[in-house]
């Protein structure tokens, strides 16, 4: 298997983002010190290793259906063996295990409380349950991939639960901002799910997504009041004074991304639609950043 083969595979650009928003989640969980931050990147390794995994499961379990939607890819082209790509998951979920432990290790190290890290350990067993219930097809599987809506909200945990991670890996879950930019992420990218499924839905096969359930104008509606709740949780901060009401210029790219999807979506324009909710989460991401780094200047 090549490196190119690899990155495709984990798809390398999602994973790295959001083993970035393992950053976000660190400074809004409060990092300061070098030695915070080796536990966050510790976690960011995790994430990565972890996200890579469940995409290369994600691949195999949906083989039949990239060689209709998308056959470039490495395992619906042929370019590599589904023995080959499970094998690497499993290497990268390893990977992840590692990390996570790393990071236990270096708090314990450094001589800090171990106990306010522990949250840690559910949470990536939580994420672990998440992959499981959604790729797997077990008698004791949810099938959650199979499951319209569920599934779209699966996908989009991971999105909060990577925020709420990296807060964890310092100890900073009591902190409501970390709760509110999680629950933001989420329900941004639970549209963007929505209308993936509808993009995708000539050549889906042995699913039933929600815009099959529903047909995809219905689905299109749900997904834009998905992103309502995305764009009214994203002021929370603001109107419960958690951040100062001047930050919020900060997340205007955001918004205006939002804001730009709206006609997208109304349109049909799914591919469209789908980039910009996507960009709208990263420029949130990096606003949210940014306001967490004066707010602690």
């Amino acid at each position: 298997m090549g490196l190119s083969d690899a990155s495709q595979l984990m798809r390398l650009p999602n994973t790295l983002i959001g083993g970035g928003t393992v950053f976000v989640g660190g400074l809004l969980g409060g990092a300061e010190v070098t030695a915070d931050w080796v536990t966050v990147s510790l976690h960011s390794v995790s994430v990565i290793a972890f996200m890579g995994c469940w995409n290369i499961f994600n691949d195999i379990m949906d083989i039949d259906v990239d060689r209709n939607n998308r056959p470039d890819r490495p395992l619906a082209s042929g370019k590599v063996s589904i023995d080959d790509a499970r094998s690497f998951a499993i290497g990268l979920l390893t990977l992840s295990v590692f990390g996570l432990l790393g990071a236990a290790g270096w708090v314990t190290y450094n001589g800090f409380d171990l106990a306010t890290w522990l949250p840690s350990l559910p949470i990536w067993f939580a994420a672990l349950l998440l992959m499981v219930h959604y790729e797997f097809e077990g008698g004791n599987s949810l099938r959650l991939k199979h499951k319209g809506l569920p599934g779209n909200i699966a996908v989009s945990l991971l999105v909060g639960i990577v925020i709420v991670f990296g807060a964890a890996s310092v100890g900073g879950l009591s902190n409501p901002l970390v709760w509110m930019v999680g629950l933001t992420a989420f329900c941004i990218n639970s549209a963007r799910e929505i209308i993936k499924d509808v993009e995708d839905m000539e050549g889906d096969i042995g699913r039933e997504t929600l815009s099959m359930q529903i047909g995809p104008n219905r689905a299109r509606t749900i997904a834009w009041l998905m992103t309502l709740l995305g764009f009214a949780s994203l002021f929370l901060p603001f109107a419960l004074e958690v951040l100062p009401s001047g930050m919020l210029l900060l997340l205007t790219p955001s918004i205006l991304a939002i804001i730009a999807a709206k006609p997208r979506i109304h349109q049909g324009d799914d591919h469209g639609a789908q980039r910009m909710l996507r960009l709208a989460i990263l420029l949130g991401m990096v606003g949210f950043a940014v306001a967490a780094l004066l707010r602690n200047a």
